[in-house]
């Protein structure tokens, strides 16, 4: 009936939506123009060829997804200033870190009281809490581990105190005059394992330049990259305290602890000398803690390093207690060939000749011993110790007898994770176990 009036003021005919009927104008929804785009298929080798010239297609809007050639290229060039500054709060020098760590832990031992013995009275020792801090520093720097019951021991006893002290204090003082050797070693062997030779063009030398580095410059660099052949002054320092603390072990019977700790002092050890002297305290350590082919083990090695070069005392130590390992083993004919042969080396040494009296004796008392029987005995209190804690006899909870299962116990043939002889559960199957499994099921 009546007619609406419409008066357009604008070029817009139509809603805003994309299926909408009606035209829209650019001025009033202006977009980019598209100049060269992939279409619905895919782009095409024109659009491809701006990808590869350009780095992107001509419109700019498909972003390359370049990370990878970001993180094999441009990322191993440079890193931002504000990075390197953000990293230095949290990634130390290694070398002045263990400074560091050597500086606090010797500090703390210094503070440290001295336990003052009163005659009648087992004084209890002092608290090495304050020591844990600076000594897990130490342990990360030289990648071993300390036991804080040893360092405790140490410092409860007059004599290893100091003793460990005087070591510590050395310690510090050559590493802070010739730096850690340790790290130098370790440094240089990261150097060999990159492969310089990676590119097939050799490197150009410039005969031009040859001769013109400072002495400075080729000192630093000769000393990270040659460090010395043999044990150098803060090895053997570090030797020499973590012997001392090994001691503080002993002291506490804790015999597996001194041997994993004389162990890993061995990788500091560079020249026959050296080697067979540490060899021999891991074979004493060994034979305490009742592991006597590991005895065996470092009490030939130290025999023989130092029997190589020249005779030195550790080597008839070195004898001593490879004979003895054998020895408690039951093998008393073979203990006694090793101390002759060792005496026909170090003729008349008291220690070696004590050593063969103790395994004659005991070849005497043990003749009647059944073969069968030979090393099975435990003489030694720590291997009781280990066979009570390790041990499955019919005394104990073992798994044979009660099985432990989401804080429940059950008896064996209920423990629902086998289905071996005697289970309930040998009969309904492996239940959908393991694809494949050596165990064997009952046909229903």
């Amino acid at each position: 009936m009546f007619k609406r009036s419409c008066t357009w003021s604008s070029y817009q005919r139509g809603g805003w939506s994309p299926g909408s009927k009606h035209q829209k104008h650019m001025s009033m929804n202006p977009t980019l123009f598209l100049y060269r785009f992939p279409g619905p298929r895919g782009p095409g080798p024109y659009t491809m060829k701006y990808w590869w010239t350009l780095g992107c297609f001509p419109s700019g809007i498909q972003v390359p997804f370049r990370l990878h050639e970001f993180l094999a290229t441009y990322q191993q060039e440079h890193v931002p200033i504000e990075v390197e500054e953000w990293l230095h709060c949290f990634v130390k020098d290694p070398v002045q870190s263990l400074e560091e760590a050597v500086d606090d832990l010797f500090l703390e031992m210094e503070n440290m009281p001295a336990l003052e013995e009163a005659k009648g009275y087992s004084m209890n020792e002092h608290s090495v809490k304050k020591l844990l801090k600076p000594l897990k520093k130490f342990e990360e720097q030289l990648g071993i581990h300390v036991p804080a019951s040893g360092v405790r021991s140490a410092l409860g006893s007059a004599k290893l105190r100091e003793k460990v002290l005087d070591d510590l204090y050395d310690y510090k003082e050559a590493i802070k005059a010739n730096g850690s050797t340790p790290h130098r070693r370790y440094a240089k062997e990261n150097m060999e394992l990159l492969d310089l030779q990676s590119s097939d063009k050799p490197l150009l030398e410039d005969n031009s330049n040859k001769g013109q580095i400072s002495e400075t410059l080729g000192k630093t660099v000769g000393a990270i990259m040659s460090p010395p052949l043999d044990t150098a002054k803060d090895e053997r320092k570090l030797i020499q305290l973590l012997t001392s603390f090994a001691e503080g072990c002993v002291r506490k019977e804790n015999h597996a602890d001194a041997f994993s700790l004389l162990s890993s002092s061995l990788a500091f050890a560079h020249d026959d000398e050296t080697r067979s002297i540490v060899h021999a305290n891991v074979a004493a350590s060994a034979i305490l803690d009742g592991q006597f082919k590991e005895g065996e083990y470092h009490g030939r090695e130290s025999a023989l390093l130092a029997t190589a070069a020249q005779k030195t005392t550790s080597g008839s130590r070195g004898y001593a207690l490879w004979a003895t390992a054998v020895a408690y083993q039951d093998d008393f004919e073979r203990a006694e060939r090793i101390i002759d042969d060792a005496l026909e080396i170090y003729t008349g040494d008291q220690q070696l000749l004590q050593a063969k009296e103790q395994i004659k004796t005991a070849m005497t008392a043990n003749k009647h011993m059944s073969p069968s029987l030979r090393g099975s005995r435990m003489p030694l209190k720590s291997q009781q110790a280990r066979g009570l804690y390790q041990g499955s006899g019919r005394l104990f909870d073992n798994e044979f007898d009660w099985a432990v299962f989401k804080n429940k116990l059950y008896p064996s043939k209920m423990d629902p994770r086998t289905n071996e002889m005697g289970s309930v559960f040998r009969r309904v199957g492996d239940l959908g176990g393991h694809i494949s499994t050596s165990r064997s099921t009952e046909i229903l």
